[in-house]
């Protein structure tokens, strides 16, 4: 196998939830050396969701384990003088810090960016929180739903004449995190460059408002305030999802043109439909949206979905399922795409995770099952920061590892 792309650089991970740990795995996948730095005294909130084969304990949530592959764990208590200096020192063998505490947090460890640049000159160090580092909002307590409503996407979310939504369970952690690996590379690329390291603020919310082009360029430009369309497109129908036979199976359907809409009605054995004048254009099927949608969906329910969808893609139209996730993985393009890893784990065993989404023809990333908590930490303490077993037996007395 090929160098991986990222060996030598080494992480400090002190992020939580969602985003950084999302973050630090893609990189640790690719090469980095990624060290986590975790408190069972606060454990992440999000070892403890999701139990495994419904046994719970602080190593057996298989959500962490799926977004914390590919890294190690140190236990320290950052709270302590003694826990902070450990983290100093692996600061200063590091290339970059990441952090996703609210505002003022780090620096109440004594690990603001101005603490860390004094122990690492170069370091590059990335926090991302729900409103940014700075501004009359900036020490606001978030999750998700805070960073959702705050960007505009919730406002944009729902059925029309319905209520702000927020996207079912699915936050914008995840995403953000493919941006900070992307800023995180680009810093690493500039110091590569000039020797200069470099703080990055990253505000969740407005890197989620960035998303929503068509709303904020339309506001922009018209002064249009977009508001809630369910499935539908402002300039497309049908747009949206359509019943089929059988419980809770549904599919996807957009036509683009009138002729793609004529095959849509042949397919669905009702070819007059595309004559008649409420739908025989596409701005008649926008004014008439709510009638087309009814009958349309009455013509899907009587098809099964998957044989359905052949029939459409075979006349060259936009049709897919909507699959549950149990379909999902089932899937043969998912199953054949290697997106998804078995690996092992110390305390539930040989599990299947989805890893990166994306395949490279140069070399495979390296991809091994989360950390139990503080896994790492002697392993870390002695190899790499050269802490004599005598000061680590002292550091646990105080406290400072745990």
């Amino acid at each position: 196998m090929n160098e991986l792309p990222l060996a030598g650089v080494r992480i400090a991970d002190f992020g939580w939830i969602f985003a950084v740990p999302h973050t630090t795995s893609w990189l640790g996948a690719l090469g980095a050396d990624v060290i986590r730095i975790e408190s069972p005294k606060r454990p992440d909130l999000v070892r403890f969701l999701g139990a495994t084969d419904g046994t719970p304990g602080i190593n057996r949530s298989g959500l962490f384990h799926s977004i914390n592959f590919s890294k190690r764990s140190i236990a320290l208590d950052l709270t302590t003088r003694g826990g902070a200096e450990v983290a100093r020192r692996l600061v200063a063998r590091s290339d970059i810090v990441f952090e996703n505490f609210g505002a003022g947090v780090m620096t109440r460890f004594g690990l603001n960016y101005d603490n860390l640049r004094a122990v690492k000159p170069d370091i590059i160090m990335m926090s991302g929180t729900p409103l940014g580092q700075t501004g009359p909002l900036a020490g606001a307590i978030g999750y998700g739903p805070n960073s959702l409503g705050f960007s505009g996407i919730s406002h944009l979310t729902g059925y029309p004449g319905g209520e702000p939504c927020g996207i079912g369970g699915t936050w914008p952690d995840f995403v953000v995190g493919v941006v900070m690996v992307m800023g995180a590379l680009a810093a690493l690329h500039y110091r590569d460059r000039t020797g200069e390291g470099q703080y990055i603020d990253l505000s969740i919310a407005e890197m989620v408002t960035g998303m929503l082009p068509e709303a904020m360029m339309d506001f922009f430009l018209n002064g249009r305030e977009h508001g809630r369309i369910g499935n539908r497109d402002p300039d497309l129908a049908p747009h949206g999802a359509f019943p089929a036979a059988g419980d809770d199976r549904w599919l996807a359907i957009v036509t683009v043109s009138d002729a793609e809409f004529a095959s849509l009605c042949e397919v669905l054995g009702a070819p007059a439909m595309a004559s008649e004048a409420r739908f025989g254009t596409m701005a008649a099927r926008l004014e008439n949206v709510d009638a087309l949608e009814r009958e349309i969906g009455a013509l899907t329910r009587q098809f099964d979905r998957d044989q359905l969808v052949a029939l459409l893609r075979a006349r060259g139209l936009a049709a897919g399922p909507m699959y549950n996730t149990a379909e999902i993985m089932a899937d043969p393009a998912m199953v054949e795409s290697g997106m998804n890893v078995e690996l092992d784990h110390k305390e539930v065993g040989r599990r299947l995770i989805p890893t990166l989404p994306v395949t490279f023809s140069g070399f495979k990333p390296n991809y091994y099952g989360g950390p139990a908590i503080g896994e790492h930490t002697e392993e870390v303490l002695t190899g790499l920061l050269g802490y004599s077993s005598e000061e680590i037996a002292r550091l646990r007395i105080e406290g400072g590892v745990l």
